[in-house]
């Protein structure tokens, strides 16, 4: 074990203590000894917890637990921490959750340039939704069979057209066209709960149909 793990250790060893100064709670004491400190990155505490414990965790985070964890750890560092809590108990756990959290704002990052370079076809196809959202509230009946076929009937033409305007207008943007008409057939299927797949083998059937045609 490392100088700084030790030293770590006996920290969060003195808030344990800081905190059982205070009001008898021993689910919280429990999850307490159930974490492992990690590392003190940019006045942030890390707390591990093994897959088992995991569960433990929710006991720090509660309102009515998180203000004394908070104060005892502060008195205990004399400064204010921010507490992150992570599945894991090493510290290669900690450098897992930070690559998958750039990782997710790269994402983000390249999400938002590609509304930005194609805000267009983003309009178009969040319309379309708006569109097929009302056409399903128009259908009578809409908890019988037959009025999800008859919804499909009109919406699928419907899809078909703003997916061919979308693709002539901007054509560089095929991820993103691929992206909505996903998102189009999942909120389909939402609506008339059957399978997204099923929603999307009945669109390529009509669009099938309709070039052999």
């Amino acid at each position: 074990m490392s100088e700084q793990q030790t030293d770590l250790k006996e920290f969060w060893a003195q808030v344990i203590e800081k905190v059982k100064e205070g009001d008898i709670n021993v689910s919280l004491w429990e999850a307490l000894e159930a974490g492992v400190p990690l590392i003190i990155e940019d006045d942030t505490l890390v707390i591990g917890f093994t897959p088992a414990n995991m569960k433990h965790s929710g006991y720090l985070t509660n309102p009515a637990n998180a203000g004394t964890v908070r104060r005892a750890v502060e008195a205990v560092a004399g400064k204010r921490l921010q507490i992150e809590l992570i599945e894991g108990d090493t510290i290669e756990s900690w450098e897992g959750v930070k690559e998958r959290a750039a990782a997710a704002a790269d994402h983000t990052e390249q999400t938002a340039q590609v509304s930005i370079h194609h805000k267009a076809a983003v309009a178009g196809w969040q319309e379309l939704g708006q569109q097929i959202r009302q056409l399903y509230y128009e259908i009578g009946g809409r908890e019988q069979p037959l009025s999800h076929a008859r919804f499909l009937i009109k919406a699928i033409p419907l899809i078909a057209k703003t997916e061919d305007e979308m693709r002539a207008e901007d054509p560089e943007a095929g991820e993103l066209h691929e992206t909505q008409l996903d998102r189009i057939f999942d909120r389909i299927a939402s609506l008339c709960g059957m399978p997204g797949g099923l929603v999307a083998l009945e669109y390529l059937r009509y669009k099938s149909s309709r070039k052999k045609a």
